[in-house]
Order: C-alpha cells, then structure tokens, then sequence
C-alpha cells in the first residue's frame, strides 16, 4: 500500500494499568457532572423532539375552540353533551436510547491528551444525562471485536452514573479489532423495540483489509437495519492533518503488523494525508445517509456538547427522524 494512501495514526493504548480504579472513579465523577449541567442545554436544542416516542396516548375531552383541527372532534361525546368536544393527546415517551460505545485499540489514540474512546465516552455521558432528564430508559453497550460490557435499559440517575462509570472505566482499556457486525448481532438478538441506536465509534472496521475492500458498509448496514442509527464518528486531530516533524513511523492500532514511514516534512506527503483524511470523511458520510442514518463527527479536541445540540436541532427540525 502506498504510505499516504490511508490516514493511519500512531499507536497508544491506554492500558488498564495507566489509570488507577481511584482515577476512573475520579474521571467518571466529572462526567457525570458535566452532563447533568449539559442536560439541559441538550434538552433545550430540542432533544425530546429530536428523540422522539413511539406513539401517543389520550390526554383530556375539553369543548372545541376556533382553529382546532375537525378530525380531533369526539363524535359521541358531543352528542352526549349537545356541543362539540374534541379529544387531546400527548406523546407517549417510553422511548429507549441504546449506545454502541467502540472500545477497540484504535479508539484508544490520543494525540490531544485523551483518546477517541474518553472523547466518546464524554459523549455518552452527555446523552445519558439527557435521556434521564427526558425520562427516557438508556442502555450501553461497549465493544471491539466482541462485547465487553452491557448495562441493560434503565431510568433515573443511578442508572445514569452506573453507565457512566462502565463507559469510563471501558474507555481506559481499548484492545481488539473493531467489529461492528458483532455489535449488530447482539443487539438484534436482544430485540429492543421502541429504541434509538447511537454509535460512538472511529469506523476502523476495514483496518485489516486490502484496499478496496471494506467491512464497514455491511456493519453500518446490520446496524441501521430496524434502527433509528446515529453514528458519532469520533476522530483525531492528527488524523486530519499532520505536523511538520520530520520522518514519522505510523503502526495500526488493530494490525500492528502493518507500518509505514512518512516524510511529513514533504508538503505534498501532508497534502496528500489530508486530502485521504478528507476523502474518508467523505465516503463515510455518504454510507451512513445512504442507509437513512445520521452521521455526526465528534473531534477528541473538543467538547462533544456543541456537536450533539447541532445534531438534536436538526433531528428536531425533521421531526425526530433520521436524515
């Protein structure tokens, strides 16, 4: 393969003995508290209209006012009662929010002090805190090339902070290959209706594969099938762009096997990571809308907040439904 073909990134893993059960403990604190304080900013971008419920339940007859629409008139309570009534509904919630959380070693770069996988897991924090505001049940579910860990459907804050603290502590030990069609699987085998599917993840499901050819088209595709899927595709800096610094020895996180060297000193070779860079963005992009999805990508530089009340926003406009 051609050294600046694919925008591969160096390798660090945070391994389980970087980080001490006080620190993640630490770590899982300060998520949660930033997403109860989120919570409300999300929900006000319009995240009870972005994630909408399943359907609709009675709420009160009352008279009919100018403006109401003719099909709502209760036909055999005004005739009981000799004026025209009309029935009201509200939206029946009892929606599920499911979050894919990627914990493969790719996800566990950092070029900016934390690694794809924590700026995912900030992410998720920040959607639980919102799904317990809404009174939505959230479920998490964290894997590589298998599952690592799940937290099954729940309410309240208790439910929330026990999610956030297994999405932290799985965060700090990405290891494996990135196989979303397992995810897939064993999320259909738990059958949950009624659900909305986010995907925090890198994508890297083609790693290991010869140009060309890609694996993951057919995992988004098993995703997205009988979900409403949004993705968050997490990416680095230094996988958009690279510095002048010399000649820069790159290794797969899923395939350590495969390296290359590259003379980033040389514009073109920056020029040319970019425009790759670009190009994945691109395809990316375009397989997840083409499966009726939503595609957000989330920066491990930044804070994943804007990023999600942009995504709600839009959703809201559409009325709670994939683009």
């Amino acid at each position: 393969m051609n050294e600046t073909s694919a925008p591969w990134s160096p390798h660090r893993r945070w391994q389980a003995s970087e980080r001490t059960p006080a620190e993640l403990a630490r770590a899982a604190r300060v998520l949660a508290l930033r997403g109860r304080r989120a919570a409300a900013s999300l929900y006000a971008g319009g995240y009870a209209s972005a994630f909408r419920g399943a359907g609709i339940e009675f709420d009160e007859l009352r008279p009919y006012e100018a403006g109401d629409d003719v099909r709502a008139i209760d036909w055999n309570a005004t005739a009981r009662r000799g004026e025209t009534y009309v029935r009201r509904f509200r939206e029946e919630r009892d929606q599920t929010l499911v979050i894919l959380l990627d914990v493969s070693a790719s996800m566990g770069f950092g070029s900016v002090g934390r690694s794809k996988a924590q700026a995912a897991a900030h992410a998720a924090a920040l959607l639980a805190a919102a799904a317990s505001h809404a009174g939505d049940r959230v479920a998490l579910v964290t894997f590589a090339d298998e599952i690592r860990s799940e937290l099954p459907p729940g309410r309240g804050e208790g439910h929330a902070w026990r999610l956030i603290e297994t999405a932290v502590a799985d965060a700090a030990r990405c290891e494996g290959t990135t196989d979303l069609a397992a995810a897939a699987r064993h999320l259909h085998a738990r059958r949950m209706r009624r659900s909305i599917t986010v995907l925090l993840s890198d994508l890297r499901d083609d790693a290991a594969l010869p140009p060309g050819q890609t694996r993951v088209g057919a995992g988004l595709a098993s995703l997205a099938r009988g979900n409403d899927l949004v993705v968050g595709a997490v990416v680095d800096p230094r996988e958009l762009e690279l510095p002048s610094v010399g000649r820069l020895r790159l290794v797969d996180p899923e395939d350590p096997g495969r390296r290359a060297t590259l003379s980033t000193g040389r514009a073109r070779v920056r020029a040319a990571y970019a425009a790759a860079a670009r190009a994945r963005r691109l395809d990316v992009a375009r397989r997840v809308r083409g499966l009726g999805s939503d595609c957000v990508w989330l920066r491990s530089d930044r804070d994943p907040l804007s990023a999600l009340i942009e995504l709600v926003r839009e959703r809201s406009a559409r009325g709670g439904i994939a683009s």
